[in-house]
């Protein structure tokens, strides 16, 4: 392991901000120095909770900091692209919160940029981290459930952001802030991951706007999304989110096989008349050495993102991945919008 701690930058203190703030300076590889946030009192609450000797109300302020080698973009994704573009342009390594952009060309925009500077470019979607999901994925792909088919995702948030200066973009619809750019895009990027990232061909969608807070010209963010996707060889992912639904039912996130289902984080199959449960016993891909006692939620993406830096792991969520995935949300925004399917 790497004794020399790279020193991060956090841009954007709201909650992802400060959770990864946390998580960076609880690995042994990472030291948060600087924090960027145009928002005073949020500001102000990140930097009481930590220890950071740097704090700056102007993000290009923090990026002429020659200590900071590496930044955290937490931002809306409204102005992610010239922020990317203006980190890498400053010589740092980026890791950038999702939704990653506005559109998926921005992320071949950000990857010409990162090539350019020969710097690390990192997308989140932390689920991917966790060591029971990549062991999963290793299952799965290792045929421990049979030909993949299917993957159906069933959740809801139930809270409706404020609207103000920080959360505009939330309740701007196409801007990737309502049910499924803000929420669920976690769950369908990981069952889309889980399957070997197929390539998409379509998506036909559609959408239900329940509490609209925003009455420009782009329409409302969804507060209910459905969809489903289309890949090569015929596998489908269908999802269902809301950020409010007066619905008790329970969320799900499945993948289903010709063999076996991953259901509640192990295999589940239908043997004898009835169903029996397996666990996943794959080996752990990737050394995150000594662990804290407490774990924080992106710890695994954080520590992830040092060892990218430091050449012994590759970039995940890298930019192809992240093109890909975002086409991916193009296309059931577009669809839902269309009324129409929409070919990725």
């Amino acid at each position: 392991m790497s004794s020399q701690l790279i020193s991060l930058g956090v841009v954007g203190c709201g909650w992802a901000g400060r959770q990864a703030i946390q998580a960076a300076n609880a690995t042994s590889r990472l030291n948060v120095i600087a924090i960027a946030e145009r928002d005073p009192t949020r500001l102000a609450e990140a930097g009481n909770e930590c220890t950071v000797p740097h704090h700056y109300a102007n993000y290009q302020e923090l990026l002429e900091n020659p200590d900071v080698e590496a930044v955290y973009l937490a931002t809306s994704p409204d102005g992610r692209l010239q922020q990317v573009l203006n980190t890498l342009n400053a010589g740092k390594h980026v890791l950038v919160q999702k939704p990653h952009a506005i559109r998926a060309p921005e992320i071949l925009e950000m990857e010409a940029a990162a090539q350019e500077a020969e710097k690390t470019l990192q997308f989140c979607y932390f689920m991917r981290h966790f060591p029971n999901n990549r062991q999963i994925r290793r299952a799965v792909l290792n045929g421990a459930i049979g030909d993949l088919y299917h993957a159906r995702i069933f959740g809801k948030f139930n809270a409706i952001p404020d609207f103000n200066a920080n959360s505009r973009w939330l309740h701007v619809y196409g801007q990737k802030g309502g049910s499924l750019g803000q929420h669920y895009s976690h769950e369908l990027n990981l069952t889309w991951w889980w399957m070997g990232c197929p390539k998409p061909e379509w998506a036909f969608a559609s959408k239900h706007v329940l509490y609209p807070q925003y009455d420009g010209p782009e329409g409302a963010a969804e507060d209910y999304f459905t969809g489903i996707l289309g890949c090569e060889g015929g596998k489908t992912i269908q999802i269902d989110c809301s950020r409010m639904s007066h619905s008790d039912s329970a969320s799900a996130v499945e993948l289903y096989g010709t063999t076996g289902a991953i259901t509640n984080g192990g295999i589940s199959r239908f043997k004898d008349g009835g169903f029996i449960r397996e666990p996943i016993d794959e080996p752990i891909d990737i050394d995150h050495g000594e662990l804290p006692e407490e774990i924080p939620v992106f710890y695994y993406e954080l520590n992830h993102f040092a060892m990218a830096i430091a050449g012994e792991v590759a970039p995940d969520v890298d930019a192809s991945d992240a093109y890909t995935f975002m086409q991916i949300l193009d296309a059931l925004y577009d669809s839902a919008k269309s009324g129409e399917k929409v070919c990725v």
